[in-house]
């Protein structure tokens, strides 16, 4: 299974870019599949005052409810691992995931302020970098795009993963 990481601050375009490379893998014929980082603090939204919470307030060590074909599971806590082996379960080829920053997959980097370029020193495995077009000479050590190139990154992105370059 490949592993896509898309990582950046807030507002920086993960979203957008996620669901552009989730769009052209899934036009491919991939069998791919998100994983999203909810960075905001707290349980994400559609999960407090559940059922489903209920039971696991009760001691439950996993309580999941399903609806029209979308299953939600409530767990303590979720290791990475744990979640990369349900998805794994279920046969996916590619996660794009969105933010887990601090893990060591291979990761796009987006960068929208000067501010925002120490990002650069604070995560490993960095395979590209998109950034503000004005800054398209900044010569960076790793393939950079620019953010109105999404389509671009996309084709080099499925270049890298027909070469069998494991993201």
């Amino acid at each position: 299974m490949q592993i896509i990481q898309i990582v950046g601050y807030k507002n920086s375009g993960k979203t957008t870019l996620a669901t552009k490379v989730i769009e052209t893998l899934s036009k491919q014929g991939k069998n791919v599949a998100s994983l999203k980082h909810h960075g905001h603090g707290g349980v994400p939204t559609g999960l407090e005052n559940t059922d489903s919470m209920k039971h696991k307030q009760s001691g439950a060590v996993v309580a999941g409810v399903e609806g029209d074909g979308v299953l939600q599971l409530v767990k303590q806590t979720w290791t990475i691992k744990e979640m990369i082996a349900c998805y794994k379960w279920m046969n996916i080829e590619t996660i794009v995931m969105e933010g887990f920053k601090n893990e060591p997959f291979p990761k796009v980097v987006l960068i929208n302020r000067k501010e925002e370029l120490n990002l650069l020193k604070e995560v490993e495995n960095i395979q590209a970098v998109i950034l503000p077009f004005e800054w398209r000479d900044l010569h960076l050590p790793y393939p950079t795009f620019c953010h109105s190139e999404y389509n671009v990154f996309c084709a080099w992105l499925m270049d890298h993963l027909e070469l069998g370059f494991h993201i």
